[in-house]
């Protein structure tokens, strides 16, 4: 059968080949001139989700330099005041041994020492009122405010806050990076530090939520490779307690089991190892449950991962009392009396909360209190009164609970004040007793010291990872959007040969007439 091929035919066939030679050639010379392979929602849709995200995640990346940026000037400017104090105990420690044990000490002497020591509280001032793009340094959130002032009866007081100003560094990261002056030694108080891991054991009902710490997880998804050699990906955003995610990578293949300890969770690929784990995406699910790593065995001991005790904690779920229970005795030294306080009816850290301060009330002693700090117990001193916990003979309560040792006064201007009082008071007992405070002092901010130089180094560290996350996202980014623009310039020159030839064709078919048919 013939078919007949009229002009109009020919005419839009022209067209339509020729306009989509120009819209290739316009879509290269766009690729060329900007270096993207998208650059509208049309050239890609789903690279255009891709690149959002890692556009995202790079802005975010952004704001965790500038805070560790904005951090490090706080950290260093901490950390150099500290040291200078540090220098200033010592020589108020120097000078306060110097009076009472050199041979030429006589009343005139210490009067004039205890100028000297009232120089240092104005050095002591002038050095934690410092402050920083003019924010107060140990002033708590009161960053307005000098936070050491004098009364009206010339005693140096504290007018800062308590609390403790804590930044974001990484997706799962928060550090604290301030000292306040009432943690620092702005107020008088003895605190006995705990060093005992209260922390519960994990069960099937532990709210992921409440996981790290209290930091609790990142929902996502995980990857996991086999012996198998094949990646599969398992999506945990659905789980609410650790018992639902045994229970998600059990569907998925994987022998998930709490740890006997009770600190983390345990996988292993039944079909035997190697089992590789890692985290699906920059959510860092994997690495929230603790579960990231290899083995060639098939099975990974995943990190501790354990809530962070509560006064309604029950004393049986905590791994590290396990062989203490039932709690026994302990023994309190304050003021010169010695106080035996019975734990044996506790259940819960609350009820040992309730039987310590019940004991201390009804020896008549200053108050005494007992505080959570993470996983340990703190005992603290209101009045800034010496104390001392020591274990019972064969009776290893106090030593399970972490509560063995000293709570020593940690105030640095009420103890330089005492000092010159003392030495204008020719009182030698009282220049020892401010020498035995000066070096619990000294101690103590030591210990602040070092904690404020580990986080300059956790600040370096951060920074390195997130400088290698930002290369990683980049080239991700730019696999997605960017174009190759060797591989476009050869295209380009395809297309426009393409687009001359189509022109070139058109005006020649576009020419004809009735006579080129006779």
């Amino acid at each position: 059968m013939v078919m007949r091929v009229t002009e109009g035919q020919i005419s839009r066939m022209v067209y339509y080949g020729t306009q989509n030679n120009l819209g290739n050639m316009a879509r290269l010379q766009e690729m060329t001139s900007t270096g993207l392979r998208i650059n509208a929602y049309a050239d890609d849709p789903r690279g255009v989700g891709l690149v959002r995200h890692y556009e995202s995640l790079l802005t975010q990346n952004d704001q965790y330099l500038r805070n560790i940026n904005r951090s490090r000037t706080m950290v260093d400017s901490t950390d150099m005041a500290l040291q200078d104090l540090l220098e200033l105990i010592r020589d108020a420690s120097q000078v306060a041994r110097r009076e009472v044990s050199g041979a030429s000490s006589s009343w005139q002497t210490r009067s004039v020492a205890a100028a000297e020591v009232e120089g240092l509280i104005g050095a002591a001032m002038t050095l934690l009122n410092q402050s920083v793009e003019g924010s107060s340094l140990f002033g708590g959130f009161r960053t307005d405010l000098q936070p050491f002032v004098r009364s009206s009866t010339g005693e140096v007081q504290y007018q800062g806050d308590v609390n403790r100003m804590m930044v974001a560094i990484s997706p799962n990261t928060e550090m604290q990076v301030n000292v306040p002056g009432s943690e620092l030694l702005g107020s008088d108080t003895s605190i006995l530090g705990g060093f005992g891991d209260l922390g519960p054991r994990l069960g099937v009902n532990t709210a992921l939520s409440e996981i790290a710490r209290g930091d609790g997880w990142s929902m996502g998804s995980i990857v996991y490779s086999g012996n198998a050699g094949v990646d599969m990906t398992v999506d945990l955003s659905g789980a609410g307690t650790i018992g639902d995610v045994i229970s998600l990578l059990g569907d998925a293949g994987l022998t998930a089991v709490i740890s006997s300890d009770g600190r983390n969770l345990e996988i292993t690929d039944p079909a035997g190892g190697p089992l590789t784990i890692r985290n699906a995406d920059e959510s860092g699910t994997a690495s929230s449950l603790g579960i990231v790593g290899s083995s060639e065995d098939g099975t990974i001991a995943g990190t501790d991962i354990r809530t962070a005790p509560q006064w309604s904690t029950n004393l049986a779920a905590v791994e590290s009392l396990a062989t203490a229970l039932p709690l026994g005795q302990i023994q309190l030294t304050m003021n010169g009396t010695d106080v035996i306080i019975d734990l044996s009816g506790s259940a819960s850290l609350d009820d040992v909360r309730t039987a310590f301060e019940t004991a201390v009330i009804g020896a008549g002693l200053p108050g005494l209190t007992m505080d959570l700090d993470g996983a340990a117990l703190d005992i603290v001193s209101t009045t800034g009164e010496t104390f001392q916990i020591t274990s019972v003979a064969g009776d290893s309560t106090a030593d399970a609970l972490g509560i063995v040792g000293s709570g020593q006064p940690a105030r640095l201007f009420g103890t330089l004040e005492a000092l010159a009082d003392a030495m204008r008071a020719n009182d030698i007992e009282g220049m020892r007793a401010a020498i035995g405070e000066l070096d619990a002092i000294q101690q103590h901010v030591l210990e602040l010291e070092i904690e404020v130089g580990g986080r300059e180094s956790m600040l370096e560290w951060t920074e390195g990872l997130l400088i290698d996350r930002d290369t990683r996202l980049n080239a991700n980014l730019s696999n997605v959007r960017d174009a190759d623009i060797i591989e476009v310039a050869s295209e380009l020159t395809h297309a426009e040969t393409a687009y001359q030839a189509s022109l070139l064709v058109s005006s020649r078919i576009m020419s004809m007439n009735l006579f080129d048919f006779l």
